[in-house]
């Protein structure tokens, strides 16, 4: 994590664009920084760019030219704005599918998305591993900034996405043992069975308060460890997962330590991930959580790879700015 500086002077000559961004579902907009060169180190703009905005932000997202050779339409790297003893901090280890759409929106909406108006394609490097996300952005309303967006998330393209094993593992909690099933596919994802914790319905799981709060927080310092991880606020992300009697799932997640306000995008990602091995064809799973309900289709190419798509999220864009000359 690095800490946020505050001298503009820094990058004034790099000249960026930045947007504020408010994607449907996500638990904060995202600035979008964006940049018409490859920038060795990102963070001195990222920085920048935060302060300028002069209120608070919690997610930050920079695109930039990738590699020579590198068939995509921009690298990505995002950040979530943590506190880290009393100051403000970059995290760069967690990903966001919302500040994905934020970014690819920004760059539609700037004239730098593929001329034939196809779908972007975002290059990510979580923990170093390369992964290519599709951005499908259409626009709805250029004067207001308003368009819509979709997402193809590659599925198993790092091998396999649960790094502790299928099983689930026990872990010693307030309240007893409880199974708790890993899974890494967008983000690190920690699943927790929701009735080994009391929690025996979907209203029950709306009204979790501090009590089981406090429960995933110890679920995410027990496993962060065993991921590689350091203790932090935002990863291994832990969930509450409820699996109807009508064969439903539903999901209680936090987001730095809080509540989400629904379900994050790579939270999808991972539900769907951790049922995609029961689901052999194509299909549509939808998940319910606190703000309604997510569908994510599980889709199969030609050459046989599997992707999962988010469709239908409207971005909006709330500020514009640029930084530079």
């Amino acid at each position: 994590m690095t800490a946020l500086a505050t001298d503009t002077e820094r990058v004034r000559a790099v000249g960026v664009d930045v947007g504020l961004w408010s994607v449907d579902g996500a638990a904060a907009p995202t600035l979008v920084v964006a940049s018409s060169r490859r920038l060795a180190d990102p963070l001195p703009v990222l920085e920048t760019a935060v302060a300028a905005m002069g209120r608070p932000v919690a997610k930050v997202a920079l695109v930039h030219p990738a590699a020579d050779g590198v068939d995509v339409t921009a690298e990505y790297v995002f950040a979530q704005v943590v506190t880290d003893g009393g100051r403000h901090v970059l995290d760069l280890t967690p990903e966001c599918g919302h500040s994905m759409l934020a970014a690819a929106t920004h760059l539609t909406a700037r004239g730098r998305g593929p001329a034939d108006g196809g779908p972007l394609r975002l290059l990510t490097h979580r923990h170093g591993l390369p992964r290519v996300v599709g951005c499908a952005i259409r626009v709805l309303d250029a004067a207001a900034g308003v368009h819509d967006a979709g997402l193809t998330f590659p599925l198993g393209d790092h091998g396999s996405a649960f790094p502790l094993g299928p099983d689930p593992l026990t872990l010693a909690v307030a309240g007893g043992p409880v199974p708790a099933t890993v899974v890494d596919s967008g983000n690190p994802y920690v699943f927790v069975d929701a009735t080994a914790l009391g929690v025996a319905d979907t209203a029950a799981l709306g009204a979790a308060g501090d009590a089981l709060r406090a429960v995933l927080q110890d679920v995410r310092r027990q496993t962060a460890p065993r991921l590689g991880l350091a203790d932090s606020e935002v990863l291994p992300k832990p969930a509450l997962l409820l699996r109807a009697a009508d064969g439903g799932l539903h999901v209680r997640a936090l987001s730095a330590d809080d509540w989400h306000p629904g379900l994050a995008l790579t939270g999808l990602v991972a539900v769907a991930t951790l049922v995609a091995g029961d689901t052999p064809g194509d299909a549509d799973l939808t998940v319910g959580h606190s703000s309604g309900a997510s569908t994510v289709g599980l889709r199969t190419r030609p050459d046989g790879t599997r992707v999962l798509t988010v469709t239908g999220r409207r971005v909006t864009r709330l500020a514009q700015l640029t930084l530079g000359e």
